[in-house]
């Protein structure tokens, strides 16, 4: 490094898709910004057919969009064009459409390869910007002007001020916890199985979300004629279905989802997730703010984490910018202000869709008699009443809510 980027206005912790989301969004104000990341980046665009995928929301789309990036993924990006909605051996389900809702898809599901390539290909020449990779993050303090913090580069200690530290570095966040900020966090007693399939039928923008008892199973349209398929199941479960041969495995997935696609042909190699919500108990601390899962983490069942951190990033992009605007030389990204301004707005959206993804486990996770047979009719009086479905579009869309700019479409500043 140079002593110039050595000094910087926001240190990023963390490069994946929420970091290097966020050092884009900055350089387009344009933000001096030092990244840190502990795995080389070269390594986040690798191809394969078991690539995990990301739902990204139309929200999102637009959020990628105004920072120039949807181009480069559109063509790998597969179209959700309706989403069924049920719940294995019972009666009843409801269908979003896209048609109905009148947008041109629900959503899109991408691969993480193709993600990471678009999100890091910009910032090789973005202005202001610098990467420390691979590298980590040894200490730092906020003082009254600015952070300090220390890097570890290849064994070499690095020094870095900056204005603002912004966490991004996942659920276990380790900037949280050198702040000794609290958590809250539900254990599923679950772990997801993540696999890519392929199967007799195509899904043609079709997606599924099906509830079982032990909990639910997402089918989600992927590129080169894959499905993406999130499979929950308890923890022992889980590991027996793992250990199983890919035969005995694709019989067992079979019976779970049902004949909907045919018959599941090809399966991939399977990765395992274990699964909770945690919820930080602050956004901030002094000169540092968390987003993505180190603000809150969620259970996969409706694909939200990615699209909530994604306007965890554009709004922290815009206070940023607004800040500039109205104070010039004298603005500064880590101030109270900017900072209390942040948790204001983020506040109420993470709680929503924390509760949305949690109550969706309960409910559809409780046992007692009767409530099987009483969702089912829920599932039938969603598909039937006006306006159930398009409010809840609205929300899985990420157009609901106090929106940031980029998520309306809009320039950043």
């Amino acid at each position: 490094m140079t002593a110039a980027e050595r000094s910087c206005e926001v240190l990023i912790v963390g490069g994946g898709p929420v970091g290097s989301a966020l050092a884009n969004a900055l350089s387009r104000i344009p933000v001096r910004t030092v990244l840190v990341e502990e795995h080389d980046p070269a390594t986040f665009a690798q191809p394969g057919f078991d690539g995990r995928a990301t739902a990204l929301a139309n929200g999102s789309k637009r959020i990628l969009e105004q920072l120039g990036l949807w181009s480069t993924v559109a063509g790998e990006a597969e179209r959700i064009d309706s989403i069924h909605i049920g719940e294995q051996g019972r009666f009843g389900a409801a269908r979003i459409l896209a048609r109905e809702e009148r947008v041109e898809a629900l959503g899109y599901t991408i691969e993480n390869r193709a993600l990471g390539a678009a999100l890091w290909k910009p910032l090789e020449e973005a202005p202001g910007f610098a990467c420390l990779a691979p590298a980590k993050l040894v200490s730092f303090a906020g003082g009254d002007d600015v952070v300090s913090a220390e890097v570890d580069v290849g064994g070499k200690a690095v020094a870095v001020r900056a204005r603002l530290l912004i966490a991004a570095d996942g659920a276990r966040s380790s900037v949280r916890q050198s702040l000794r900020i609290p958590v809250r966090e539900n254990d599923y007693g679950q772990r997801a199985i993540i696999v890519n399939v392929t199967t007799e039928a195509a899904l043609a923008g079709r997606a599924f979300e099906r509830f079982t008892p032990q909990g639910p199973l997402a089918v989600l349209p992927l590129s080169r004629a894959r499905a993406s398929v999130v499979w929950t199941l308890g923890h022992a479960e889980a590991d027996r279905v793992m250990a199983l041969a890919d035969g005995a495995f694709r019989d067992e997935l079979q019976e779970a989802f049902g004949y909907r696609l045919g018959r599941i042909e090809r399966v991939g190699r399977r990765g395992l997730q274990t699964l909770s919500r945690v919820r930080s108990g602050a956004l901030s601390d002094r000169r540092t703010l968390l987003v993505g899962n180190a603000a809150v983490s969620l259970h996969p069942v409706a694909g939200q984490g990615f699209n909530l951190a994604l306007r965890d990033v554009a709004t922290i992009a815009e206070i940023i910018a607004d800040d500039m605007a109205s104070h010039g030389e004298h603005a500064d990204a880590g101030s109270a202000e900017v900072l209390a301004r942040y948790g204001e707005w983020r506040r109420d959206d993470q709680r929503k869709v924390a509760w949305f993804t949690h109550g969706l486990i309960r409910g559809f996770g409780a046992r007692a008699p009767g409530l099987g047979a009483l969702r089912g009719l829920g599932l039938v009086a969603f598909d039937l009443v006006p306006g159930a479905k398009a409010l809840l579009a609205r929300h899985t869309m990420g157009m609901a809510g106090r929106l940031p700019r980029l998520a309306r479409g809009l320039p950043l500043s």
